[in-house]
């Protein structure tokens, strides 16, 4: 078995992988991006002109997506392993530090959240509108956390779910959003406790309970689709196209979407991961190349994928590339992450 920093530094590279090559492609139709970029994007380019977002970008800079995770992941470290709900506020109150970042990506419940949080507003009102809303904390910010928890809790996936939702409740609050967010935790947890493949879907269910459970408790229910039974759909639509990404990101694009609700993306990235086979850069090929919130999708799938996979599947030079652009050493700090979580082998 793969030695657990060395794994979560996996999963942490596959994440940032995701995000900085599906950044070029965001808001695109798969057919715009043949026609753009002259075939499927699987390097890292620059963003079109017409980009709503990562226009200017440079190649290989990291996303709303990644940089929330890690920093997530470093009020982790901070916190000897135990993060409470004030170290959730303040790695979304580091994250916005990038100006730029935060500018350019900063997601429709994330913007007015973390403003609201800047001006000291309390956290649980923060999250929960004065009126109703289906639509307020139901996109897909708390999964871009989730794999520093799922990486948190290795082998234990409800405390990786319950861990995710908490990451989630400062901007995303509700039963949809934590249970996509459980499911994506629960299953990296799953996967570097060593499970198989094959283990995956119940895994992100399991977890998708879990983190509906503890919004229930604390957090909103709101109207609107949830992920559990969308992640068995695109579990079955991965395993009809396995082997074939991009015929299976068609087909989930049409069954399930790809868009920015938590009830797509994550549904869609699991489905990717099973027709990839486990193969974290296959994943990632897929969400890229199916455009609409591609470097979300890219950034969940690459993740989840490397969970279970035994080594990079990846290009060396697009990770040396997108260490470089973003002043990061994965080794070092997954092998830092392990410790302050107990676990180093």
């Amino acid at each position: 078995m793969t030695p657990l920093p060395e794994a979560i530094r996996r999963v942490f590279a596959a994440a940032c992988i995701g995000d900085a090559l599906g950044a070029a492609t965001e808001a695109m139709h798969p057919a715009d991006i043949v026609a753009v970029f002259g075939g499927r994007v699987d390097r890292l380019l620059p963003s079109p002109p017409k980009a709503p977002f990562a226009a200017g970008l440079t190649p290989g800079r990291l996303t709303d997506d990644a940089t929330q995770m890690l920093a997530m992941a470093r009020r982790i470290v901070r916190a000897g392993g135990r993060p409470s709900l004030d170290d959730a506020v303040g790695g979304m109150l580091d994250w916005a530090e990038d100006a730029d970042v935060f500018a350019r990506f900063a997601g429709p419940t994330t913007r007015i959240a973390v403003e609201q949080l800047k001006a000291g507003v309390d956290p649980a009102a923060v999250a929960s509108p004065a009126l109703y809303s289906c639509m307020f904390g139901t996109s897909n910010g708390g999964a871009m956390r989730a794999p520093a928890a799922g990486c948190a809790r290795p082998g234990h996936p409800a405390e990786a779910a319950r861990l995710a939702a908490l990451l989630s409740a400062p901007t995303h609050n509700t039963q949809i959003a934590c249970g996509g967010a459980g499911a994506v935790a629960a299953a990296i947890a799953t996967g570097l406790g060593g499970a198989s493949l094959a283990e995956l879907e119940a895994a992100a269910i399991t977890g998708a309970r879990v983190g509906e459970a503890e919004a229930t408790t604390w957090g909103r229910v709101v109207g609107g689709a949830g992920v559990i039974r969308r992640i068995g759909m695109a579990a079955e639509i991965g395993r009809d196209h396995r082997g074939d990404v991009h015929t299976t990101a068609a087909e989930l694009t049409e069954v399930v979407g790809n868009g920015v609700a938590m009830a797509e993306a994550v549904p869609h990235a699991i489905g990717l991961v099973i027709a990839a086979e486990g193969n974290a850069w296959q994943a990632i090929l897929g969400a890229v190349n199916g455009g609409n919130d591609s470097d979300t999708i890219a950034m969940i799938a690459g993740a989840i994928a490397a969970a279970y996979e035994p080594s990079d599947s990846w290009p060396a030079d697009i990770l040396v590339e997108i260490e470089r652009q973003n002043g990061l050493d994965l080794a070092a700090f997954a092998a830092e992450f392990a410790t302050a979580i107990g676990e180093t082998a």
